[in-house]
């Protein structure tokens, strides 16, 4: 994924302010990568440990750097976008969502507006990026490498994927365009932790505090919505691993679609696109693991 995105700084060299720069360090950092798991797969390789099992100060490193990757290639993604400032496609993603209910369902969800609701979404919409952490610590803590493993494949492959598409399908989301994004404290207000993690998500989404153009910061990553894969892919791999904590990611993926709608941040074409996502990384993950996990 850093060569891919090195190699559109390449191309759009002259629209993109210090190309080389990242081309660089993306250079570095996947050799920086390389390295670590290479050393580290041959010292247990030489040590006649079963994987995982050795103990190293690269392991840490090794089975956990992409948590860091995720979100260095996010803002990368970022940087390109702001920097080529291609079409957005919310208003025909509006059509489509009026198309299939004949309203848009951000709207129609308002009638619903309750504090205790709003907090209770809000929080489940948070927890999106903390989950994978979760369940990775489930199965690394239960020395289950190879199941980690395939986790890590699953859930980074779909966020790679994922941030291509923004790239050709870039959207702001419903908040922009058929809401008033600083009505949405006063229209969709919450308890206690609400507004604390409304104001965490949009630095995270790298609009500013205190700015009269929201629309021009955010980050354009409406299609395919993340958190739906993410949900998804956590509940389908809590299942395949056999893990007990299916019984809680499969009430919580319903939950998510309902957050996604209701706190306006997607639309439902997001929710198709990301089912859409999720079902092509089974499928590969499927593919390239065949017959290595002992699930």
């Amino acid at each position: 994924m850093l060569m891919v995105l090195s190699l559109i700084f390449a191309i759009y060299n002259t629209r993109i302010e210090y190309w080389y720069a990242f081309v660089m360090i993306n250079t570095l950092v996947t050799f920086g990568i390389y390295r670590v798991v290479n050393v580290y797969e041959k010292k247990a390789e030489l040590s006649g440990v079963t994987e995982g099992k050795l103990s190293s100060p690269l392991k840490v490193l090794r089975y956990w750097y992409g948590v860091a990757a995720i979100l260095y290639i996010f803002k990368q993604v970022y940087l390109i976008i702001l920097s080529l400032k291609p079409a957005e496609w919310d208003l025909l993603f509006i059509r489509w969502d009026f198309i299939l209910f004949g309203v848009n369902p951000t709207q129609w969800a308002y009638q619903f507006a309750n504090p205790v609701l709003t907090e209770f979404l809000q929080i489940v919409y948070a927890y999106y990026y903390p989950m994978i952490i979760v369940i990775g610590l489930q199965l690394y803590l239960r020395h289950r490498y190879k199941e980690f493993k395939y986790t890590i494949f699953i859930i980074f492959f779909s966020f790679y994927f994922s941030y291509l598409l923004y790239l050709i399908f870039p959207a702001n989301g419903p908040r922009f365009h058929l809401h008033d994004f600083f009505a949405v404290s006063q229209e969709l207000p919450g308890l206690l932790l609400t507004e604390p993690i409304r104001v965490f998500l949009n630095f995270g989404e790298s609009i500013p505090s205190g700015v009269t153009n929201p629309q021009d910061h955010v980050q354009r990553d409406a299609m395919p919505s993340l958190h739906i894969i993410t949900a998804f892919l956590i509940t389908y791999i809590s299942w395949k691993v056999r893990s007990r904590s299916f019984w809680f990611y499969l009430p919580y993926f319903f939950c998510m679609a309902a957050a996604t709608i209701y706190l306006r941040y997607h639309y439902f074409v997001d929710i198709l696109g990301g089912l859409v996502v999720c079902a092509i990384t089974i499928l590969l993950g499927n593919l390239v693991y065949k017959n290595k996990l002992n699930t």
